[in-house]
Formats: structure tokens, sequence, C-alpha cells
């Protein structure tokens, strides 16, 4: 047990050693931290009651958080702290909890429990989510103690299988609907062995759908595919097809060993490598329904059509088709986010085959994730220091604000969504649709003008004086600042790299 312990510390320690020299958010700059971070700031200025959306943003009025139980952690941490460190707690409950879960399902499934725990906190499927501040995807431990319970002869175990499974619903809808399809497949072998155990799991079926409601309604929109969008990738594949930054994982990514340089690159990352000397070793445990789930739900990661290398095979996976066809599985953006359940199941096998060839296994699994995967296991921190002159916008007349450039190399779409909680302002920005312009401007001269700022070869200046319909304070930053000075003038504050203009008098602004 200390030795357990005293692992889980030291692997917590070195995942997020990064916070030690470098403050600011959990995860990558490039990923998504912006925005999720953004979302737990703006409910907790509205602590105690629970918004639906915000006006802070266009076309965020109804915004239904994915994770409300993460959401409302960091919300209040960040309203008795700061906004910064109640991101970074539900991050670090994130790890935490997946050594926790994974070694406690571990040891109820006969494997040893600090190998199981140490794969699942140290797993790139995981990690890779919590770099790409996915922080829906945090409960993985909760998931492996869920499935701990499911298909276990007690009434007792019943019940908590199906709260924690019900539960899930409200750490993250991906996550649970996974957790449920592993928990649907434990429960048919479990059947098939024991016939009576029948009773146990309608019981934890019944108590987890019953919870999922409240949840489920809360996106109903969504949950029936109504304006789902198909999600966006935020960067080129390239040569990094191994991080799976788009719908579904490469075969070969299960597999293939070594760094991958991201780079500047900005997007998700959803490695999956599985760890070569992490499968040989659960290669070792005998057969266990742990390995039909981790098959399905590896081989559904792949998508519909395999890719091997970054390149198409043409080869259907039929294994995914079904999974599509399961109800709500037409919902899934990012196949490879399966992995995350796989690698329960990984972790499961892995410990019970070194509990057949001895330990010095366990060190081995923990050596290959540690030096083999795409990212390393340690968490990059995003600096999140306000840009210079943002907390001088006091000076300048109310209103909405417009931050430039609005995409381009290096540009990501979502931090000036997080800088609102420095100057609190109204962007004319949509999280739903990064980089483009919403509303009057959007079509004019001007519009088309300010879109390509960031750009190496931005549109040309409007010829008549541009208009700011629905603007108060025009930001910039970078090379921005040059070209908008050659056509607005001097700025009203100038700094360094950025610089703000009070473009229109606020008695004459319109609504968004």
């Amino acid at each position: 047990m200390l030795f357990r312990q005293s692992l889980g510390l030291c692997l917590f320690l070195w995942i997020t050693a990064g916070l030690l020299f470098s403050p600011g958010l959990l995860g990558s700059a490039g990923g998504e931290v912006w925005g999720h971070a953004w979302v737990q700031w703006w409910h907790s200025l509205a602590l105690p009651e629970w918004p639906s959306g915000t006006l802070y943003a266009i076309g965020a009025e109804h915004w239904p958080v994915v994770d409300p139980i993460p959401t409302a952690i960091a919300s209040i941490a960040g309203r008795l702290i700061d906004p910064v460190w109640g991101y970074n707690l539900w991050i670090l409950m994130s790890i935490g909890l997946a050594y926790w879960g994974g070694a406690k399902l571990t040891e109820r499934m006969g494997g040893v429990p600090w190998v199981g725990g140490a794969i699942l906190a140290l797993s790139p499927p995981f990690l890779g989510s919590i770099r790409s501040g996915l922080t829906e995807d945090g409960a993985v431990g909760l998931a492996a103690l869920a499935l701990a319970y499911v298909g276990q002869e007690t009434r007792r175990s019943a019940i908590i299988a199906g709260l924690l499974l019900g539960l899930l619903c409200g750490f993250g809808l991906l996550l649970a609907w996974s957790t449920g399809l592993a928990a649907i497949l434990i429960g048919l072998v479990t059947v098939w062995h024991h016939p009576n155990r029948w009773k146990n799991l309608c019981i934890a079926a019944s108590i987890a759908l019953i919870l999922c409601v409240p949840f489920a309604l809360a996106h109903g929109d969504r949950m029936l595919g109504i304006g789902h969008r198909s999600g966006m990738a935020l960067g080129s594949v390239g040569e990094l097809w191994r991080l799976n930054p788009v719908g579904r994982a490469d075969v070969a990514s299960l597999f293939w060993p070594g760094r991958v340089d991201v780079g500047d690159a900005i997007m998700r990352t959803h490695p999956g490598y599985l760890g070569i000397s992490v499968v040989l070793v659960a290669l070792c445990a005998r057969w266990s329904r742990w390995w039909l789930v981790f098959g399905v739900l590896a081989l559904a990661s792949l998508g519909s059509k395999i890719y091997f290398a970054g390149e198409a095979t043409g080869v259907p996976n039929p294994v995914a088709w079904v999974v599509e066809h399961l109800p709500m599985g037409g919902l899934i953006k990012h196949h490879g986010r399966l992995l995350l359940i796989a690698m329960v199941a990984l972790a499961v096998l892995a410990g019970r085959g070194v509990r057949r060839v001895g330990s010095w296994a366990g060190i081995l699994v923990i050596a290959d994730l540690l030096l083999l995967a795409p990212l390393p296991a340690q968490l990059p921190v995003a600096d999140a220091s306000p840009p210079e002159l943002i907390e001088q916008l006091e000076s300048l007349p109310p209103g909405p604000m417009l931050v430039l450039p609005l995409a381009g190399p290096g540009v990501h779409p979502q931090r000036a969504l997080f800088d609102q909680r420095i100057h609190g302002r109204q962007l004319r920005l949509a999280p739903n649709m990064p980089g483009t312009l919403i509303g009057p401007l959007r079509d004019s001269e001007t519009g088309k003008w300010l879109a390509t700022l960031g750009l190496p070869k931005p549109a040309p200046a409007p010829k008549l004086p541009p208009e700011f319909p629905g603007v108060s304070v025009v930001f910039a930053q970078g090379k921005s600042v040059g070209r908008i000075t050659a056509v607005l003038g001097p700025p009203d504050l100038r700094g360094k790299d950025s610089a703000a203009w009070a473009v229109v008098d606020p008695a004459q602004l319109g609504v968004f």
C-alpha cells in the first residue's frame, strides 16, 4: 500500500511539475484550454446561479456545458481563489483520480494495483485529452471505478455501479457513453457466465439511466443531432498523424513509439500510443471479458475507414460502423477518444499480466509510457499572463471589443475569450465560428480586410473610412498593429506589441 501511494505521488508530481516553474493553465497553449477555462470563468461570476449561456460572446446565449460537475468544481475554486487555479484544480484532481481509479479497478480484477493506476494516469490518450484542455475527459478514473462494480454478485455493487455510471454524465457525455458501452459488454459476458446476475445488472442500468436524464435534457437538441457540429481540426495533420488531431485514431499510432515535435501547432492532440510493453505484458494475462472491452473500443477508435501512418487504406471498419449506429453513436466527433476507456481495460489486463510474470514487468511498462510516448508525460503550462494594455482598457469608452487578428499563423481563436476575465467587455467573437466575423461587419469591405489581417498577405485595406458597427474598441496585437495604424491612424493606447483604438461613440452601439 505504501509503495502504491508513493508511486502515485511521484507520478502526480512529475506530470504536474511544470506548474512549479511556469504558473498558468495546466495544458497546451495550442489546445482548447482557453475556451474551457473561459466557460468556467463566466459560470463563476454567476454563482450561486447556474447560467444557461452568456452574453460575453456572440452566439453563446445558449451554452449548456458538456461537463457541469467539473465546471462547478473549477468555478467555485475560481471564485474563491482565481480562474487560473480554478481550472488547474480540476486537472490536478483528474490526474489523481486516474491513478486511484485505475488502481482500484485493477485490484478488484485480480491485478497489481499500482500497475493499473500508473498505466491509466500515464496513458497517452488520457494525458493527450488533458493536455488539449478537454476537461470532460478528466473523470476517466471515475469511469474505471464504475466499471469495477459492474456485473458483481451483490446488490450493493449494483447500486454503486448505477450511481457512478449515472454521475459520469455530469462529467462528460462522451466519456459516460463509452463507459456505458463498456459496461454493456461486461454485462453481456457476465450474464453468459452467471445468468442469475441479470437482476443486478438491470438495477445498475436503471439507476444510471435515471441519473443521466437531467444531464441529457440540458443537451436536448444536441442529443438529437440538431445543430450538432462535426468538429474542427485546428491544425493540419501532415506528419502529426501519430497525435490524431482529426476525427479518428490512426492504426499505426497505436504502436509507433518515440516523441513527436508539435511545435507551435494550434490543435487538439489525441495520441493513440498504447505502449508496446503494455500490450505485451497484457498478453500474459489470461483471457477475460476485458479483452472484449479493449478490442471493441480500440477498433471503434479507428473510425469508419482505416488510416495507416497518415494514409487512407480504403479498408472499412465494421466495428466503428456498428458503434456509429448505436443510440447516439452517430454523434461522436472524434472516434479516437474512445481509446480512453480502451486504456482502462488494457490497464486491467496489464495489471493481471504483471501479477503472473513479476513486478519487473510493471517497471517496464511505466518506463515505456514515460520514455516512448509521442508526447512527454509532464504536461506543458499555457502562459495565462494578460496581454499588455488589457488592464488599461478602462480608459477607453465602454462597450464591445474586437480583438485582432482573428486568425492566422500562431493566432489561437479562443485566447481572447479567457482574457475577458481582465477587461470584462463583450467580444465581437463567436466561439462556435472561430476566426470569422459575425453581423454587419462580415460582408463589408472593412470586414473582409479585418478577417485577413493575421495572414501573411492580407486583403487590401478599405478605400473608404472603415466602419465598426457594434464595436467600441479595437484591440490589435503583432503585425496587425502596424496594418491598422496605417488605416486608422495612431492608437489611443500603445504598447510594445499591441494597441487599442476607440472607434465609435458608445451611444451609437447596436446590440448583438
